[in-house]
């Protein structure tokens, strides 16, 4: 090697390796939801379940949100979960907690996931926003009747005392759902 050509090479070489840096693959996140309008609080929230078991053929084909702010509320939802989520349910605490349960529907066949991503509270008004995942056309999915659901429990201060606007914000996603 001629060692009087090598220090020229140098800044051939930084070039090259900022530009292999710059090529890194990156991973593909699904769009997030849109941030928080003007006057909107975030709302956290824990996942209680995610699942597309739970069927129930007197589901509508329109995706339901609902608010469980009682032991009562939740016995109205126990055939469209499974047991031990119901069970979860009549032992949560409702002067804590209150439960913001999604059900997408009868779906023909598995990776109909259904997820929410956020919650958020304006006045009266709580908006969640949530990926409603497709299977990918090209995979496999096995055919059965489902309904995707996912329930998460928030802190029951978070709810308005006055009567309360559920809104959902849903988009599409494919090609697979998150894991979970």
């Amino acid at each position: 090697m001629n060692w009087t050509r090598l220090p020229s090479l140098w800044p051939l070489l930084a070039v090259a390796a900022l530009l292999l840096a710059g090529c890194q693959l990156s991973q593909v996140m699904p769009p997030a939801a849109a941030p928080p309008a003007s006057g909107e609080v975030e709302i956290p929230f824990e996942t209680i379940a995610l699942d597309e078991i739970g069927v129930n053929y007197e589901l509508s084909l329109i995706p339901q949100l609902i608010l469980l702010t009682s032991s009562d509320d939740a016995a109205k939802i126990k055939d469209w979960v499974k047991a031990e989520v119901y069970t979860q349910l009549e032992s949560l605490d409702f002067e804590q907690y209150a439960v913001i349960a999604l059900f997408r529907g009868p779906q023909d066949s598995h990776n109909y996931q259904t997820v929410i991503e956020r919650i958020t509270r304006q006045n009266s008004r709580l908006t969640v926003y949530a990926q409603f995942w497709e299977p990918n056309p090209a995979w496999a999915s096995a055919t059965a009747e489902t309904s995707p659901y996912h329930l998460v429990k928030i802190d029951r201060r978070q709810v308005p005392v006055s009567s309360v606007e559920l809104v959902l914000q849903a988009h599409m996603l494919t090609p697979t759902p998150p894991a979970r």
